[in-house]
């Protein structure tokens, strides 16, 4: 489960914006059911007296599913045979993740977005994790661009955890991901509702206001985010776009300087900020 960076556009851009989600949705799965692992086997653990081959066996349980997860990254399709294998011998909700991981790395959004649904359907986990579960499958449904199946996964599961600032952060890239750049406002709302400081979701904010032609919110809320983190490449970029659209180039051309000093090498915005330096030095075109 890579990271895809969805590009989204405006006349004479493209950059990556902080919509793009599926490498930070996909980190996220992992984690998920990493914690459940984690709770798992503390659960294990705080029982009267657990016999040691009973911890023994859910920390392997939980190394298997680490090990499982990793191997997603650079070999899904052995990482499928596995998790299948072990599924059928018996490994439970961590085997059945991983299998819908590996699925999703190969490009079969639907099929891992059905087992993320059953999954979660069939978990007997708290309703923490079962809305994680929901949300991964509302990923896997915007990947494979059926966006109802998308919006219904992802509104479950804030309903099973209404608090929870990334899941509403999540359903707002989704709603983006689709053009719902209103719907994705009103996502965000409620994730800087929960939490005023979430530098992300400012960023992303910004960007929808960006795309309804809101310049006025969408700087403020990237002030806020650079203001906050003045070191984050995303922030930087989004401001400088903005800058750029607002006839301001040399406070565009800082912004992109910043993003550039401050981001990895080999991350993907490396090239879209690149792109939006070179485009800034080609004149306007003429007017017809």
């Amino acid at each position: 489960m890579s990271g895809f960076l969805f590009r989204m556009g405006v006349p004479g851009l493209s950059s990556v914006v902080a919509f793009s989600a599926r490498r930070a949705q996909c980190a996220a799965a992992a984690l998920a059911l990493l914690a459940w692992s984690d709770a798992a086997a503390a659960a294990t653990a705080a029982k009267p007296e657990p016999t040691p081959a009973a911890v023994a066996a859910r920390k392997a349980d939980a190394a298997r599913y680490a090990d499982c997860m990793q191997k997603v990254e650079t070999d899904p399709k052995t990482a499928f045979d596995l998790a299948d294998a072990w599924a059928a011998m018996g490994g439970g909700e961590p085997a059945k993740h991983c299998s819908a991981a590996a699925l999703l790395k190969l490009g079969l959004a639907t099929d891992a977005a059905e087992r993320l649904e059953a999954l979660a359907k069939s978990s007997t986990q708290g309703d923490d994790i079962r809305a994680r579960m929901l949300d991964q499958a509302g990923q896997a449904w915007a990947e494979a661009k059926n966006w109802d199946r998308a919006n219904a996964a992802q509104s479950a599961a804030l309903d099973l955890a209404p608090n929870a600032v990334d899941l509403w952060i999540s359903r707002a890239r989704t709603r983006a991901l689709a053009l719902n750049y209103g719907l994705a406002v009103d996502d965000l709302n409620q994730a800087l509702k929960r939490d005023p400081k979430n530098v992300e979701a400012l960023v992303l904010r910004g960007s929808a206001y960006r795309f309804l032609d809101a310049q006025d919110l969408a700087l403020a809320d990237l002030d806020a985010a650079v203001k906050l983190d003045p070191a984050n490449p995303s922030a930087r970029l989004e401001r400088g776009i903005l800058h750029r659209l607002m006839k301001q180039p040399e406070l565009a051309r800082e912004d992109w300087r910043e993003a550039l000093l401050n981001a990895p090498d080999d991350a993907p915005i490396v090239e879209d900020i690149r792109r939006n330096i070179e485009l800034l030095e080609l004149p306007e075109p003429a007017k017809k």
